[in-house]
């Protein structure tokens, strides 16, 4: 019998995370319909965290699923137990979660140290040929 309580909050972790982005989005076209979106402080760092979101709907949804597939493996004909593979070593095991993770691990750290040189480089201007004579302008973001 599967682990009631991990299916049941796996399950909502995963919907209510999934309803907020909706209303996340709506939250942010209202500001931008106000024109407001770039100066809402609250938004900003809402929407700065929202970023982890969907990654823990995609971990609740793993939970649930491969949880509530346990303990078998075709529906009422084989058991979990009886689902081994013999000519899987224990070595092998571990070398392909070590090499897994380590990968992982490395993409992490690449991931960090170019969203941390992005975030640290200057607003840039983007030349305009039709004020060229009239000097700097405010810095424009660009995506």
């Amino acid at each position: 019998i599967p682990n009631i309580f991990v299916q049941y909050w796996s399950m909502r972790v995963m919907a209510y995370l999934g309803s907020l982005i909706p209303l996340l989005a709506l939250w942010g076209v209202w500001l931008w319909r106000r024109q407001r979106l770039d100066s809402s402080k609250a938004f900003l760092a809402v929407a700065t965290w929202a970023v982890l979101v969907p990654f823990a709907m995609n971990t609740a949804g793993w939970v649930l699923t491969e949880n509530g597939r346990q303990p078998w493996i075709v529906q009422g004909l084989q058991l979990t137990a009886d689902a081994n593979s013999p000519s899987v070593s224990t070595a092998s095991l571990w070398i392909s979660l070590v090499v897994v993770y380590g990968l992982y691990a490395a993409l992490g750290v690449v991931w960090i140290v170019l969203m941390t040189r992005f975030a640290r480089r200057p607003l840039t201007q983007e030349p305009d040929d039709e004020d060229a004579d009239t000097g700097p302008r405010t810095p424009v973001l660009t995506y």
